[in-house]
Parts: structure tokens; sequence; C-alpha cells
């Protein structure tokens, strides 16, 4: 099992400041991916690329750190 952390995202949230960071628990960047873009909002691109990718133990994990902005 891996760690795949995104510090910022485009969009990983439907709020008006969609911005924000992901971290997937998955074993492979693609299953990662999928289990990110499939919450509701979130939509990591391709040309987006984890900042860190850690092995680690544990079950798969999906936790999305939207920005809330200033509102």
């Amino acid at each position: 099992m891996k760690v795949f952390v995104w510090k910022e995202v485009e969009k990983c949230s439907h709020s008006y400041h969609s911005e924000g960071g992901v971290v997937v628990f998955a074993e492979t960047e693609e299953r990662a991916r999928e289990l990110a873009n499939s919450h509701s909002g979130c939509a990591i691109r391709e040309d987006e690329m984890p900042c860190d990718v850690r092995t680690t133990r544990g079950k798969e994990a999906v936790y999305i750190m939207e920005n809330a902005g200033c509102c």
C-alpha cells in the first residue's frame, strides 16, 4: 500500500473555492486517482502529479481537504 499526496489540485470539490489537497491510500497511482475522482466534485487532472508518494500500511482511504478560502 502507498499514500499519494496532492498538496493542491485545481478541483477537489464543488465549493466556490474548489482548490485543495487530496491524500489517498491505494496500491497504485491509477487506483488513487480512481478513488479520489469518485468523490463528488473531485477531478484530479492527468497533468496533476502527486507531490509525495510513500509506502505505508492500511486500507484504501481518501481524504479531501478543500480550500475554504475567505468565505
